[in-house]
């Protein structure tokens, strides 16, 4: 029988070491930051199964006391890697089943949740059977690069167009800085990220959230900045392309990337997420996540995350249910 309970950030962190495959939505900082931005609460649950731990979640909830709310979990639940491939889509399944009935005990009216599961007729008739309908909306999907093997037969793995424009932007002499957390970079981040939002005219990331991340600190956790400037100049000011990875558990995740016109002359995009992954490798991250890339990405950003030759994943997508609190629970 599967057992659920709230659990603080020292049983997180504990656990945590117990899994593999971690993704940033589902990590400890992540919903810290979404709390100190807006009005989330963030919920984290680790589920058992008799002795042995199977799952964690980490829930966003907004309540309102003694009449409840809504709660959307993204990318969850985790699975402990003591988990055999076999098995992991049943027990997923049913841990969602037990949080979903965590959900109706704590009066959580509407929960969204997008499973990290891949599409598959068995997962959706589980999800459906628990109340939770699919939505109309784009799934998540992105790519893994391993860093398990030497730089070299990392750099061989990747495309030669990719390759080509990497050593173009290196024998540019281009010169890429280093820096983590909340940096004097920061700003500089910040004012390139807003050019880029005007520029190609879409709403991205909110500045405040940007901010929060930068200021988590955390085992397993770390937002670094990477900066580009041409050769002969090291200010910050200067920088001709600007990358930002966070790293979280086994995994790290391009997370931001901005160029300048000169920087996209010099190529600088490939030297800085080349950096970025060698970073995650140097740092002992056994995964590199390009940070999204489905059938919206523009076809630009498309074609350079696509040089990386990454193993590609496509998830299950978004569903919703009611819990419907006042009635008996049911047996999913």
């Amino acid at each position: 029988m599967y057992n659920v309970k709230e659990i603080g950030y020292s049983e997180w962190i504990t656990h945590l070491k117990d899994f593999q495959d971690t993704n940033l939505l589902q990590c400890w900082q992540y919903g810290a930051a979404k709390e100190e931005t807006g009005s989330w609460k963030a919920v984290r649950f680790v589920v058992t199964d008799g002795d042995q731990v199977v799952a964690l979640a980490q829930f966003l909830a907004r309540t309102v006391p003694l009449l409840g709310g809504i709660a959307r979990m993204n990318r969850g639940p985790l699975l402990s890697k003591e988990i055999t491939e076999g098995d992991r889509e049943g027990v997923s399944c049913k841990a969602l089943a037990a949080l979903m009935k965590e959900a109706k005990r704590r009066f959580w009216w509407v929960v969204q949740i997008a499973p990290e599961l891949p599409e598959s007729d068995t997962t959706a008739n589980a999800l459906q059977n628990m109340g939770l309908k699919h939505l109309d909306q784009p799934p998540s999907a992105s790519g893994l690069v391993s860093l398990s093997c030497e730089e070299d037969k990392l750099l061989m793995s990747l495309k030669g167009k990719w390759r080509n424009c990497l050593r173009k932007g290196q024998k540019s002499g281009v010169k890429v800085s280093t820096v983590s957390g909340n940096s004097m970079g920061f700003n500089t981040l910040i004012d390139s990220y807003r050019a880029l939002q005007q520029d190609k005219g879409f709403q991205g990331i909110p500045d405040s959230l940007i901010d929060a991340l930068a200021k988590q600190e955390g085992e397993g956790w770390e937002f670094t900045l990477f900066t580009a400037n041409e050769e002969g100049s090291t200010d910050i000011n200067e920088s001709i392309g600007i990358l930002v990875s966070l790293r979280h558990g086994d995994t790290s995740t391009y997370f931001i990337g901005t160029t300048n016109d000169i920087g996209r002359k010099l190529q600088v995009n490939y030297v800085l997420l080349w950096e970025a992954i060698l970073y995650a490798k140097k740092n002992g991250c056994e995964w590199f996540d390009i940070g999204g890339l489905n059938a919206t990405t523009p076809k630009g950003i498309a074609h350079f995350k696509s040089g990386l030759n990454p193993k590609m994943y496509c998830l299950i997508g978004e569903w919703r249910g009611f819990t419907h609190p006042w009635k008996s629970a049911k047996n999913y």
